[in-house]
This record gives structure tokens, C-alpha cells and sequence, in this order.
């Protein structure tokens, strides 16, 4: 009978810790990252914001190391010249590579 009654416990303890941690992760973010940004330090450091994507081409920030497309990016694509000519390097939403490397991009 303790055994059965420290089950029944334990169990409702588990249902209201869960439930309680469904409703915590389940409220909205205060202040979640968007657009497009450049890192300098692989996701820590950040060097430039890009709000959304214009397929324009744009100067790659010389410390570049890496980039998160957050929201509305489907491609970055980076050049080794500054007028987005040349060999093309599709790099998607979230990569990283050595600085100076490139020097434009065009954000899809």
C-alpha cells in the first residue's frame, strides 16, 4: 500500500513539473534575433545586421567569419571580388569561414 501511494505521488509531482515547464517554454521570446548577421567571432561577436534580403550586392564586413540567416533568408552566396563577380559560393542560412576570404555577398 506505501509502495503504491509513493508511485501515485511521485507520478503527480512528475505531471505538475511538466506542465509547469510546458507553460515556461511556451511564453514568447523577448528579443529574438532576425534578418541577417555577420559574425566575426563564430556567432558572438557581431560585425553587421542585414534586416531583410534584397538580392542586391553588398561589401562583405573584412572581419566576416560567419553568418546566421535568422528569418526571411533562403541563400548567401559570397564572392572573393567586391562587385559580387566571379566564381560563385553558395553558403545557405548559417556557416562559417575564415576572414577575408570574400569580400561581397548577395542575401536571398
Amino acid at each position: 500500500m506505501r509502495r503504491a501511494r509513493a508511485r501515485v505521488g511521485a507520478g503527480f509531482f512528475a505531471a505538475i513539473g511538466l506542465a509547469a515547464g510546458l507553460g515556461v517554454a511556451a511564453s514568447p521570446a523577448s528579443a529574438e534575433p532576425s534578418g541577417l548577421t555577420f559574425y566575426s567571432t563564430p556567432f558572438s561577436v557581431e560585425v553587421a545586421q542585414v534586416a531583410a534580403p534584397t538580392g542586391e550586392c553588398a561589401p562583405l564586413p573584412a572581419t566576416a567569419r560567419g553568418h546566421v540567416g535568422w528569418s526571411g533568408f533562403t541563400d548567401v552566396v559570397l564572392y572573393r571580388t567586391a562587385d559580387c563577380t566571379g566564381q560563385a559560393t553558395s553558403t545557405g542560412t548559417l556557416r562559417t569561414y575564415e576572414a577575408g576570404r570574400f569580400s561581397s555577398f548577395r542575401a536571398r
